[in-house]
């Protein structure tokens, strides 16, 4: 498009310039009585402005030039980037980009697997295949990104969205996209379009639906804090029983080791063990009292406690 709108008619600019500048001078020398060139020049000018400039022909990066030939209709040989000759008023050349582009879809209003009613916006990424240039120009024309991609996208868009749930929608956006975007390379690959890439950009839900889903978020997360303190509360239950289970294991193996010790002390208790630890601790007064047996004899007084 560069070319049609600003190297051509500049061409043209300069040749319709110069011609006048021919025609100017040439009448000024004749207006003198110098008639040696008179208007040949002028019209030699003029006549090799209208051969020339149409013969020349410029395709910008990232595009294809597409020639129709006026005796034979489109050529099905696409022109590479940069210059081109074409044959004078029998050829003209159209430019279609190769690049990447981008294509929103308009508003697409359908409904979800459960019957919710969506509003969705979705793009594609895509590009023409260099190859196909001249046969999408042959075949469709200018607007094929009217004619053939917006009605796919909305169509394809369309379809994937009732096979989703709505409240699934946000999670299922990206596989979404892609189920958009296989069907719609399969739909465009035979008009060599190639699809790069399909988003969905927006989504519109019913205000009521939207409400609804709020609801229903925030008693689920009611229940989940209510199922969170009741699972609390039964470990601390859980923590407390256990706590008392051993502390009951302790005193009752601290009683068994008490009452194992005094089994113990009291089998090693003897007449002799005994005398010895009266004797020990007797501070040398003798006892006011005595008490005698066949098998041992007790010294008591009151201060000792033997």
């Amino acid at each position: 498009m560069i070319y049609e709108e600003l190297i051509s008619p500049a061409l043209w600019a300069v040749a319709i310039c110069a011609t006048g500048g021919f025609v100017v001078r040439a009448w000024r020398k004749a207006r003198k009585g110098n008639t040696r060139f008179g208007f040949r020049a002028p019209l030699l000018a003029l006549l090799s402005t209208v051969l020339v400039v149409p013969t020349i022909g410029i395709v910008p990066p990232g595009h294809r030039g597409v020639v129709y030939n006026a005796n034979g209709g489109v050529s099905t040989a696409e022109r590479g980037e940069g210059f081109t000759l074409l044959i004078p008023w029998m050829q003209h050349m159209t430019n279609l980009s190769v690049r990447t582009q981008k294509l929103y879809s308009s508003k697409v209003f359908a409904q979800s697997l459960d019957l919710q009613e969506i509003t969705v916006v979705a793009s594609v990424n895509y590009h023409i295949e260099p190859s196909k240039a001249a046969e999408i120009y042959r075949g469709i024309g200018l607007t094929y990104k009217d004619t053939v991609i917006q009605p796919a996208l909305f169509q394809r868009t369309k379809a994937a969205i009732g096979l989703v749930r709505a409240e699934d929608f946000a999670l299922s956006r990206g596989e979404l996209a892609e189920t958009i975007q296989g069907q719609i390379t399969e739909q465009l690959s035979d008009y060599g379009i190639i699809v790069e890439f399909v988003n969905i950009e927006d989504a519109i839900f019913d205000p009521a639906f939207v409400q609804a889903v709020k609801e229903k978020v925030i008693a689920e997360q009611e229940a989940a804090e209510q199922e969170r303190l009741i699972a609390a509360q039964a470990a601390i239950k859980e923590q407390t029983i256990i706590n008392a289970e051993a502390t009951a294991r302790s005193i009752l193996i601290e009683a068994t080791a008490q009452a194992d010790a005094n089994e113990l002390l009291a089998k090693s208790l003897s007449p002799e063990l005994l005398r010895w630890k009266w004797l020990v601790q007797w501070d040398g007064i003798l006892p006011q009292t005595v008490v005698g047996g066949s098998d041992a004899t007790i010294l008591l007084d009151g201060r000792s406690g033997y």
